[in-house]
């Protein structure tokens, strides 16, 4: 099953993405925690004149996957497309490439401890 995002559908007017809540709710919303169990491919598009994420919403929105699935599979499953490849792709990618680097920063060996036994820790909370 593929799946496709535009995500000024679930926020207006916005021109940056901003803030670790709107990124976990939007992970809520879209139930990407399911699509991960399913391993399902899912794209995110981005529209003319968007110019961004913050690493928080990054955190929020794709930080569980990177650290339950591995980077690999997230760059595998997890696909962006832009309306004008032009105008935002290298403020995206720029943005995506440090919420990578940021997730992979926190991987503690206690939390490859955790993840083995089948929990998660997201910035020093155990889920």
């Amino acid at each position: 099953m593929s799946n496709r995002v535009n995500l000024l559908n679930y926020f207006k007017g916005y021109k940056y993405f901003n803030g670790r809540d709107n990124g976990r709710d939007t992970r809520k919303s879209l139930n990407l925690d399911k699509i991960d169990e399913n391993k399902e491919s899912i794209t995110f598009f981005f529209e003319k004149g968007l110019v961004g994420m913050n690493v928080s919403f990054f955190l929020g929105l794709f930080g569980k996957t990177i650290s339950n699935c591995g980077v690999e599979d997230f760059k595998k499953r997890y696909n962006f497309e832009y309306e004008d490849p032009e105008e935002n792709k290298k403020l995206f990618d720029k943005d995506i490439e440090y919420g990578i680097d940021t997730v992979l920063s926190e991987i503690t060996p206690e939390n490859l401890i955790h993840r083995l036994q089948g929990k998660w820790i997201y910035y020093g909370k155990l889920y």
